[in-house]
C-alpha cells in the first residue's frame, strides 16, 4: 500500500528495470528499503563453522548471518554478529560476493574469514546447535542458487 495516501500499489512488473513501484492514486513512487546483511564462511583447521537456526531453516545447518546495524561496515557487523551468536572471534575476513533478496528487502554480502579465537557460546534465542564440519561430509545445508550454498562450496 502507498504510505502516502493507503491506496494499493500495483504488482511490481518483472520484465521492468527498476524494482520500483507508482501509485496509481496519487502518483507518488516507492522504491524498495534494502537492508544490508552479511554472511560468512568460518574456517579452521580444513572444517567450516555452520550453524542450525531456531527461528528460520530449522531443518538446515547454514552460515552465520545478521543484519547491518547503523553506523556499522560490513566487517565489523560480521564480527559483532559471530560474537554474539557464537562467542567466536575471527581474522583475515575476505569478501566473496553478494547476492540481492528484493522484497522484502535484503542484499547479502558474503565474506569468508578465518577462526581466530575463543570457545563457542551459542546464543541460544538465535542458534540451536553449532559445529565445524569437513567440506566433504557436510550435513542438510541450503540448496544450490544462495549465497550460503556458494559460500559452503566455494563457489
Amino acid at each position: 500500500f502507498c504510505s502516502y495516501c493507503g491506496a494499493a500499489l500495483p504488482a511490481v512488473d518483472t520484465d521492468a528495470v527498476s524494482a520500483s513501484r507508482r501509485c496509481e492514486q496519487c502518483g507518488t513512487v516507492h522504491f524498495p528499503r534494502i537492508e544490508p546483511c552479511v554472511i560468512v564462511r568460518i574456517e579452521r583447521d580444513g572444517k567450516i563453522l555452520l550453524a542450525k537456526h531456531v527461528q528460520r531453516n530449522t531443518d538446515i545447518f547454514a552460515c552465520i548471518a545478521g543484519f547491518i546495524e547503523a553506523g556499522e561496515s560490513a566487517e565489523h557487523a560480521l564480527q559483532r554478529e559471530i560474537r554474539e551468536e557464537t562467542g567466536i572471534e575471527v581474522t583475515n575476513i575476505r569478501y566473496f560476493g553478494s547476492q540481492s533478496w528484493p522484497f522484502p528487502d535484503q542484499l547479502m554480502l558474503a565474506f569468508t574469514a578465518d577462526y581466530a579465537g575463543g570457545e563457542i557460546t551459542l546464543q541460544q534465542d538465535e542458534l540451536a546447535q553449532v559445529g565445524w564440519f569437513d567440506p566433504q561430509h557436510l550435513p542438510p545445508h541450503p540448496k544450490p542458487g544462495s549465497i550460503s550454498w556458494r559460500l559452503i562450496h566455494m563457489e
